[in-house]
C-alpha cells in the first residue's frame, strides 16, 4: 500500500478512562462506533440522563465522515445532503445549528470519453453530470464536524466515556448485564490482552457485515440476523476519494463548474469540495470518486510522488490547466508525504499543491470480508432482520435505515436506536 507514517488522531478527544474510573460499574449503554449515528445516539441518550461509553476502533471519531482539515477541508467520505428529499437530516442540521454551502454548480462542464477525447459541456449542464445530482448541499467546514460538534458538547458531562483505538472482541448478552471485551486495535487477533465495560443496553453503530466479522456473540446472534448482517453491503466499502487542494480556485477563474467525468482517468468524476473562504475548508478544493478498477490504477503507481503527479496529469488532461496555472509554483519541488490510503488518507504535498487519497477499500473497519461467506443474494438497507434488536442489543448505522445509505440513513437509525433502548431501559 503506498504509505508514508504511521495514523494520528484527527480529534483529540479525552480517551475516556477518567470518566469511565468515576462511572458506576454498569453504565445505561455502550455504542460500539463513533461514527454519525453513534455520536448522535450518545448525544441524545446524554441529552434524557444516561450514561455513555462510545468505543471506536479507529483512532478518531466520524466513522465514515472523514474531512481533510489540514489538507484544505474536502471530505473523504460522506459529504452530500439533499434538504429538499430529507427531511430527518434537514432537522437534524437545524437542531445542532450546522450551516450548510450548495454545490457549486456555475459554469462549465468537462468530460473525457473512451476515446481520449476532451469535451466542454456549456453552462447550465453541471447538475446533470454531477454525481451529487442538482440540489445537493454539504456542510461548512466538512461533514466530520458534524460529530466533533456532537460529542465535543458532551466532552465535559461526567455520564460519557469515549474510548478511541480500542475494538470490541466480545460480546457477552442474554441476561441483564451486557459484557462487552475489547482489546486495543494494533493488537494481536489471537491472545491479546483485553478490558470489560458492563452495560444495561448496547447500541451496535458500526457496519453490520464488520460487526459479525470481528465480534464473537455469546450466546450467538440468532442466523437470520447473522445472515442479513453479512448480506448487507456496506455503505462506501467499494470506494475511495481523492482530493487536491490548490492555493486559489483556478476553475471558477476560467468559468468552470469543477463538475467534470471521466472515463479513462482512475477518478471517474470531480466536483468542487470546498472553496476555502468564508469558512468553507481553508483551501480551494477539488474532490473525486475512485472506483474498485481505479483504486487498482492507483496502487500500481510507484511511490507518493507518482500519485502526485498521476492526479495533477489527469486534472491537466480533463481541464486543460497546466500545472503553473493550478498553482503549482515547482514541477520539481521536493516532496512530503504522511498517512496510509486505508487510514486517514495519504497525503502528498508538491510544489504548493496537496493530494489527499483515502481508500475506504483498503480500511479495514470499512471493508471486511472476514470469517464469514455471503450465500444469500445482497439484502436492502434496512432488512428487517437488520432492524430487530437482540434482546438488550440494539442495532444503528446508516445500513440500518431504508434507503441509499446517505447521512440521512444514519440519522434515522439512530433515532429509532434511541427510542428503542429508551424504553427498554425504562
Amino acid at each position: 500500500r503506498l504509505g508514508a507514517v504511521s495514523v494520528r488522531d484527527v480529534v483529540k478527544m479525552h480517551d475516556g478512562k477518567e470518566n469511565l474510573d468515576s462511572m458506576k460499574d454498569i453504565v445505561d449503554v455502550c455504542i460500539v462506533g463513533a461514527g454519525l449515528s453513534g455520536a448522535y445516539a450518545a448525544h441524545e441518550l446524554l441529552a434524557i440522563g444516561k450514561s455513555v461509553s462510545v468505543l471506536d476502533a479507529r483512532n478518531r471519531i466520524g466513522g465514515r465522515l472523514l474531512t481533510a482539515e489540514e489538507q484544505g477541508g474536502g471530505d473523504l467520505g460522506g459529504a452530500w445532503i439533499w434538504p429538499k428529499s430529507e427531511y430527518a437530516m434537514q432537522q437534524f442540521l437545524e437542531k445542532i445549528n450546522v450551516k450548510t454551502v450548495p454545490m457549486y454548480l456555475d459554469g462549465e462542464t468537462m468530460a473525457r470519453t473512451a476515446d481520449g477525447q476532451r469535451h466542454v459541456l456549456p453552462s447550465g449542464e453541471a447538475a446533470r453530470y454531477a454525481a451529487c445530482g442538482g440540489g445537493a448541499v454539504r456542510v461548512r467546514g466538512g461533514a466530520a464536524s458534524m460529530v466533533q460538534k456532537l460529542l465535543r458538547d458532551d466532552d465535559d458531562s461526567k455520564k460519557l466515556s469515549i474510548l478511541l483505538g480500542m475494538r470490541v472482541v466480545r460480546v457477552e448478552h442474554g441476561g441483564g448485564v451486557i459484557k462487552i471485551s475489547f482489546a486495543k486495535s494494533e493488537s494481536s487477533a489471537y491472545g491479546c490482552e483485553t478490558s470489560e465495560i458492563k452495560c444495561r443496553a448496547a447500541i451496535l453503530a458500526a457496519p453490520p457485515k464488520v460487526l459479525a466479522n470481528t465480534i464473537e456473540f455469546h450466546p450467538p446472534l440468532p442466523r437470520s440476523k447473522v445472515e442479513s448482517m453479512i448480506a448487507t453491503p456496506t455503505w462506501m466499502e467499494d470506494y475511495g476519494k481523492v482530493s487536491a487542494s490548490f492555493p486559489r480556485s483556478w476553475w471558477r477563474e476560467f468559468n468552470m463548474s469543477a463538475i467534470s467525468i471521466d472515463q479513462i482517468g482512475a477518478v471517474s468524476t470531480w466536483w468542487e469540495a470546498c472553496s476555502g473562504d468564508d469558512g468553507d475548508g481553508t483551501s480551494p478544493t477539488l474532490a473525486g470518486f475512485v472506483t474498485a478498477n481505479g483504486a487498482k490504477a492507483l496502487n500500481k503507481m510507484e511511490n507518493a510522488e507518482a500519485l502526485h503527479d498521476y492526479v495533477i496529469g489527469t486534472l491537466n488532461n480533463l481541464y486543460g490547466v497546466d500545472a503553473f496555472t493550478m498553482g503549482m509554483h515547482k514541477v520539481k519541488a521536493d516532496v512530503t508525504t504522511k498517512g496510509f490510503t486505508g487510514e486517514e488518507g495519504l497525503v502528498v504535498s508538491k510544489g504548493g499543491v496537496t493530494i489527499t487519497y483515502k481508500s475506504w477499500l483498503e480500511d479495514p473497519y470499512t471493508k471486511n470480508s472476514g470469517k464469514h461467506i455471503i450465500k444469500d443474494y445482497p439484502r436492502e438497507y434496512g432488512d428487517r432482520y437488520l432492524q430487530q434488536n437482540t434482546g438488550s442489543i440494539f442495532f444503528a448505522g446508516t445500513e440500518v435505515a431504508k434507503g441509499s445509505g446517505h447521512m440521512e440513513g444514519a440519522i434515522i437509525a439512530a433515532q429509532r436506536a434511541v427510542s428503542d433502548v429508551t424504553q427498554y431501559l425504562n
